[in-house]
């Protein structure tokens, strides 16, 4: 279950939209080992998408966040 609230989880969706990038907050063309990175192959880790797009794009947790 995601730790991010609702109104967050919005702020990301609509930023991704806004900037036209792919689910994971990178450039739409961004290739990832193991065709995802919401999991880590070395340690078996997975992670939440949104808190995964709030550690690279920390910003985004605050509702000053804008283009």
């Amino acid at each position: 279950m995601s730790r991010t609230d609702d109104a967050t989880r919005k702020r990301i969706d609509r930023w991704i939209k806004e900037k036209n990038l792919n689910s994971y907050g990178d450039p739409k063309d961004t290739v990832y080992a193991g065709g995802t990175p919401l999991f880590n192959e070395l340690t078996g880790q997975r992670y939440n998408r949104y808190e995964y797009i709030l550690e690279r794009h920390p910003e985004l947790r605050s509702e000053r966040s804008g283009p």
